[in-house]
């Protein structure tokens, strides 16, 4: 049987630094506009030690708004900024993301030798984007948190992926960029893990021997190799 590959989607296989950076101008500029007077310094270092350790969950980029502001602004403004913000960054973050370059041609390439699938928070939305490059068609499986009703790093999606799959876990590797919610799960389960550090997470650090990957890429061209490695 073929080993079963599955990817996450956001910072894996979709290219998210532009929205990033717009979060990160967006976020700074309103703090400051409601009183924070914090310079960029140390916005980035109060924002990189929530991702380094691990201060919010599953929701990603727009928890950290009301995190933020709870560290630097009085109570009450947590809610009132994350309303201001909110349906700006989810527009924009549309017109923002995009695959990674390697992935129009990686994932046919993979599909030859490999059975392939998703894993991922994110919505429909952004799955959207491996259908506008007609990539859909090399998934066998998608496994999408809004459609299943569970979120990483809940075992319940991943047993749901393994379920559809008909593939033992021992022949079904996970591809990540967080290791609190991509990583770990997969490790408790018994898949074989790779970590893709082309992301905004690659400041975390394993906790313990079950946040660490098999093997660690810096981008997705590493792939192929590392996987032929592992099969």
């Amino acid at each position: 049987m073929r080993p079963f590959v599955f990817f996450d989607l956001g910072q894996t296989l979709i290219d998210e630094w532009n929205y990033v950076t717009y979060f990160d101008k967006l976020l700074f500029q309103t703090l400051n506009d409601y009183g924070a007077r914090i310079d960029q310094r140390n916005y980035y270092t109060l924002r990189n030690d929530l991702v380094r350790n691990r201060k919010f969950g599953s929701s990603g980029f727009l928890e950290i708004i009301s995190l933020m502001v709870g560290l630097i602004l009085p109570k009450g403004y947590d809610s009132l900024i994350f309303d201001v913000l909110k349906t700006d960054l989810l527009e924009n973050k549309r017109k923002l993301v995009k695959l990674f370059s390697q992935v129009n041609y990686l994932i046919p390439l993979l599909s030859k030798k490999y059975s392939l699938g998703i894993i991922s928070n994110n919505s429909s939305g952004s799955a959207n984007l491996l259908l506008k490059y007609d990539l859909d068609k090399h998934f066998k499986i998608v496994c999408l948190a809004e459609d299943i009703g569970f979120k990483k790093p809940d075992h319940k999606i991943f047993q749901k992926a393994l379920v559809d799959s008909n593939s033992s876990i021992d022949n079904c590797i996970m591809v990540g960029d967080r290791l609190d919610i991509d990583i770990l799960p997969a490790n408790e389960l018994g898949m074989k893990t790779i970590r893709t550090l082309d992301s905004l997470y690659k400041i975390q650090e394993p906790l313990n021997r079950k946040e660490t990957p098999l093997f660690t890429i810096n981008s997705l061209s590493e792939l192929p190799e590392v996987l032929s490695r592992i099969s």
